[in-house]
């Protein structure tokens, strides 16, 4: 059942998907790599897929945080409140996919029911959630500072020794840069090849947030 579902979904079967959909559960489907079935679809750009597993509801704890709904959130953290900081099987948190696809009100409430963002991502980046919310340039103000608040520290790096600053700064994501300024972030920390924020915003023509870095 799970590979034909994944079939459906790369061959954009609605049909074929909804009925299969019918027989799911799909907070425990996940292809060989992780994926939930939503993810893999959204993922790999089958988009009418992915809107139609959307549509059909029921989707797992990591999924509904990703798609902003609260109310499902809600209901598995009521139901098993120990999921809220579980990875996925393909390496995120919650907060991760709130934060990436700026899920404002699935991330502000995860950090109110106790979500911890200091949690690593086991994923390629290997990254915090402020990380990916940098990276995502999703996320609204009010919900990125409030994240922010939660890491605790602005200059924490991910594996890779970006701090979110610098993510921030090499994306264009001005919004995220103020925040992160105003909690404090060190303009002046350097990656081992001696990049600062301000040098990866100017490699990637952010020459307004370069000089403000500077």
């Amino acid at each position: 059942m799970t590979n034909r579902l994944f079939d459906l979904a790369k061959a954009e079967d609605l049909d074929g998907l909804a009925a299969a959909l019918a027989r799911a559960d799909l907070t425990r489907i996940h292809n060989d790599a992780g994926e939930s079935l939503y993810r893999f679809a959204l993922f790999h750009g089958h988009a009418r897929a992915a809107e139609a597993i959307k549509a059909h509801g029921g989707l797992g704890f990591h999924d509904a945080a990703l798609v902003n709904d609260v109310a499902r959130m809600d209901g598995l953290l009521d139901s098993a409140p120990w999921v809220i900081d579980f990875l996925s099987p393909d390496g995120w948190t919650a907060l991760h996919l709130a934060g990436f696809f700026g899920s404002d009100a699935a991330l502000e409430r995860l950090l109110a029911r106790g979500a911890n963002a200091r949690i690593m991502g086991r994923a390629f980046e290997q990254n915090l959630a402020v990380h990916a919310a940098c990276a995502g340039r999703r996320i609204g103000r009010a919900a990125f500072a409030r994240l922010v608040a939660a890491t605790g520290d602005p200059d924490a790096p991910q594996k890779q020794g970006y701090t979110a600053l610098m993510i921030a700064a090499g994306n264009g994501f001005a919004v995220a840069v103020d925040v992160l300024l105003e909690a404090g972030a060190n303009r002046a920390f350097k990656l081992p090849d001696g990049k600062t924020a301000a040098d990866l915003a100017r490699e990637r023509d952010h020459l307004e947030l370069a000089k403000r870095l500077e």
